[in-house]
């Protein structure tokens, strides 16, 4: 099992607010990119699994804002994966900056897998080399 990197993002200009602070918004889609890093991270890169045909939508996702981060500030973002089904995914994040250390934000997506037409499928039993995959990354702790 490869061992994941937290994702790095250095916020940008445009993503304060008048305040000149990051506006929340940007969080999620922090968020966001970190998954996609994640997953490439570990092999199962969206783009891969799209061209396979499993699309994973976001179906709740929610933060927590804890501290303000600034422009030009270096954040990186934690992912791990908590629940796993087969069919569904949680994961939690962890906002923090790289110079202090002090948590800017947490937060939590959940997603399912569905094909191309919409339908919903598991991947443990059409894909069980992408669920055992997974399931390597499932934080024990949670499950």
């Amino acid at each position: 099992m490869k061992e994941i990197k937290p994702h790095e993002h250095t916020v940008q200009y445009y993503e304060t607010d008048q305040m000149k602070v990051v506006h929340h918004s940007n969080y999620i889609r922090w968020f966001e990119e970190a998954r996609i890093d994640v997953f490439e991270q570990i092999g199962l890169g969206y783009k891969h699994m799209e061209e396979m045909g499993i699309i994973s939508p976001v179906v709740s996702v929610q933060a927590q804002y804890k501290t303000m981060a600034r422009f030009y500030d270096v954040v990186d973002v934690e992912v791990r994966f908590v629940k796993y089904t087969g069919i569904r995914l949680s994961i939690e994040y962890v906002v923090r900056d790289r110079a202090t250390g002090e948590i800017r934000c947490t937060g939590q997506s959940e997603h399912c897998f569905i094909d191309e037409s919409g339908k919903i499928i598991s991947l443990k039993r059409s894909y069980p080399d992408i669920h055992d995959t997974m399931m390597q990354y499932i934080d024990k702790k949670e499950s």
